[in-house]
């Protein structure tokens, strides 16, 4: 494995476009009428409280930073890889979401005795989300 070739092949308009979708299925995804109200009401929120994004601005940019970030190691390791196809590209993605960060999700929330129906959101936005960024990578490159 050649770092510097990988990271030199990497396709970065893939990168920008799984990115900027990756913060739109974040808007969809907890939106109130699709799983916003059941992640709200895990947490105790009203939905008033849960449109309220005063003070949210470093979250946002937060989000937008790891989307960023999640996008380029996928693409970097599916070139890596040489994983170049949408429908391997987005098992790659969902399959690392589902081993590293969902199952982290599972116990980490386990243990702080926080909603399994929270947990379970959140974990399958993650899986998704980078399956979506996998797939997109694997369409582009």
């Amino acid at each position: 494995m050649n770092w510097i070739s990988d990271f030199q092949n990497v396709n970065y308009f893939a990168v920008l476009v799984a990115s900027i979708a990756s913060y739109v299925l974040g808007f969809a995804w907890y939106h109130w009428a699709v799983f916003g109200k059941a992640w709200a009401n895990a947490l105790g929120m009203t939905k008033e409280q849960a449109d309220n994004t005063e003070g949210l601005g470093n979250a946002f940019a937060v989000s937008l930073v790891s989307g960023l970030s999640k996008a380029l190691c996928i693409a970097f390791l599916m070139q890596a890889l040489n994983i170049t196809d949408a429908l391997g590209g987005a098992a790659f993605g969902a399959i690392i979401s589902a081993v590293y960060t969902a199952t982290s999700m599972g116990y980490y929330n386990g243990f702080a005795r926080i909603s399994s129906r929270f947990t379970l959101i959140n974990a399958l936005h993650s899986v998704i989300e980078l399956g979506l960024i996998g797939g997109l990578i694997g369409m582009v490159s």
